[in-house]
């Protein structure tokens, strides 16, 4: 195995753990094996992109390409898989998950969020992702949440799953997207990606961008496409932000001196967002 081969089939693994049979308990189906030959040649072709000669070139075709692995990207990689067709799914991270990952421990709320709405809850593959973590994760390890949505789409023949690689261009033709390209300077790879559907996943809507789509920011007026609930007045407004920490009283004072660089949190930038409960150590 030479270094790129090696860094590759590191690269696509990522940090997960490896499952195995433990006796006493039911062994689970094996995933399909990584198609490493696709995703990283051993014999890479003579072509190369312009102004990139390092990097090896991947043409890869299949029928939805998913730029994003956060939850958006995983239920409708997972989705379209399910429905037949072949996707090749492009994160830039070495996880899954985005902001429901461990890099940022955002839990998932849905339907049932806020409380006030009795028999909401959230269907579908998100339902199915959290009563696999119910059962398996009691400990609710939000590492072992990443191995189950990497695990979720690995078991899944129709996914190639490229890690840590990100969507810096599309080509278009007639306002279509017709490939995109994606880069892994971790691998030294440079995928080209041809579809028939690609779905923007990236939160910073980084595919459309490329494509040239139309785009807007801040938040409509409710007269603009006849939404009762939105606001009288359009306005600049972007999302929110959260500061997610975990609390725990040890029944005494604790001091803390903060570093001189930290940024300094007053009451009155929180006068929007009191806190409301003590759940998940907040």
């Amino acid at each position: 195995m030479n270094r790129r081969e090696f860094l590759a089939r590191a690269g696509g693994a990522g940090a997960f753990s490896v499952l195995v049979k433990v006796d006493g308990f039911a062994a689970v189906p094996e995933p399909p094996p990584m198609p490493w030959d696709i995703i990283a040649p051993v014999q890479p072709g003579p072509e190369r992109f312009a102004g990139e000669p390092h990097m090896v070139l991947v043409d890869l075709t299949c029928d939805v390409l998913v730029a994003g692995g956060g939850m958006a990207g995983v239920c409708a990689a997972v989705a379209a898989a399910r429905h037949g067709a072949t996707v090749v799914l492009v994160q830039d991270r070495s996880r899954l998950g985005g902001n429901a990952s461990s890099e940022v421990k955002m839990h998932i709320v849905g339907a049932n969020n806020h409380g006030g709405r009795p028999g909401w809850r959230e269907g579908g593959l998100i339902e199915e992702f959290r009563l696999d973590d119910a059962v398996n994760n009691p400990h609710r390890s939000i590492e072992y949440w990443d191995l189950l949505l990497y695990d979720k789409v690995r078991r899944e023949s129709n996914i190639t799953l490229i890690l840590d690689t990100t969507v810096f261009a599309a080509e278009t033709r007639d306002g279509l997207i017709t490939r995109v390209l994606a880069r892994c300077d971790k691998t030294e790879h440079l995928y080209r990606v041809s579809a028939r559907q690609f779905i923007d996943c990236t939160g910073d809507s980084r595919l459309g961008l490329e494509a040239g789509a139309e785009m807007r920011v801040g938040r409509e007026a409710k007269t603009e496409f006849a939404e009762s609930l939105a606001y009288d007045a359009a306005d600049a407004q972007t999302q929110g932000s959260s500061i997610l920490f975990t609390a725990r009283d040890y029944g005494r004072p604790v001091p803390f001196r903060p570093p001189p660089w930290a940024r300094k949190v007053t009451r009155e930038m929180l006068k929007f967002r009191g806190v409301s409960s003590w759940e998940y150590g907040y």
